[in-house]
């Protein structure tokens, strides 16, 4: 499948290898909290429909077009089907459930090898986290960044906040750039408690990162969740810069597309 490639130039302001070293370290939250724009789960979904249904109009492909990169990993090239309204909402008016599927997204069209993971937590370490005066998804974010921190590891990541159908709360996410999975393992292990015992080594599921379908999966729940727990989804800066650019390109794509095809369209007399 086609990547989206980006320029030199892209790749220096975007990119999060400046930044991650910041990123992972234990920091000082402002108590100030910006209004967030209000989510809506269903409007998420028409994004993420209206982006799994886009096609490039054969016409596109065959002519020079002013978008640097029209192939992203995540639009499916086609010949003929094009929806009749490709606009989709800036990042800012976006939800977690799209950012999540953008973020993997960017961690996909990286330079270095993406995976997906999973995490089942201790029955202490859930406790702490419900009590912790942050909320449950700082507390364990806190954790696993002063892990990477002392380990001197540059890790872009997403991770949501799951449960199992008797309620149960774990971890999905996504991370790219570190392929010694045995030591980020024991990271996690270390930010999250060990399970004690047999059945240990099914506490955490590492893969190769495929497609989006896994952020959409992580974060089916999500609405349920948050209700119990507050946030529940949480990526780093300089992966969620590289996701809004790589929503951006994406949005820019459909708007380009979908002009084009109107000013193609021949005009009936009446």
């Amino acid at each position: 499948m086609p990547l989206l490639k980006r320029t030199s130039e892209d790749h220096h302001l975007y990119s999060g290898t400046v930044a991650i070293s910041q990123d992972n370290r234990p920091q000082k939250r402002s108590k100030k909290v910006p209004k967030r724009v209000r989510q809506s789960a269903f409007k998420d979904k028409k994004i993420l429909e209206k982006i799994a249904a886009f096609r490039v109009p054969a016409h596109m492909l065959a002519e020079e077009t002013s978008v640097a990169h029209p192939t992203p990993s995540n639009l499916r090239i086609g010949s003929s089907v094009t929806p009749s309204n490709d606009n989709i909402p800036v990042w800012a008016l976006t939800g977690d459930v799209v950012k999540a599927v953008a973020a993997t997204a960017a961690l996909q069209i990286s330079d270095k090898p993406a995976y997906a993971f999973t995490f089942n937590l201790t029955q202490k370490a859930r406790e702490k986290a419900l009590t912790h005066p942050q909320g449950f998804l700082e507390s364990l974010k806190r954790s696993f960044d002063n892990q990477l921190a002392r380990a001197g590891v540059r890790l872009p990541y997403w991770f949501c906040i799951d449960r199992d159908w008797d309620g149960r709360l774990h971890i999905h996410g996504a991370f790219a750039g570190v392929t010694e999975n045995e030591f980020l393992k024991e990271a996690m292990r270390r930010a999250w408690g060990e399970w004690p015992g047999r059945g240990k080594q099914f506490q955490i599921d590492i893969k190769p990162l495929r497609d989006d379908g896994w952020a959409t999966y992580a974060t089916r729940n999500l609405r349920r969740v948050s209700a119990k727990i507050g946030p529940a989804f949480t990526v780093t800066r300089p992966l969620q810069q590289d996701a809004r650019w790589t929503y951006s390109e994406i949005r820019e794509i459909m708007s380009f597309s979908s002009k084009a095809s109107t000013e193609r369209r021949p005009v009936h007399p009446k």
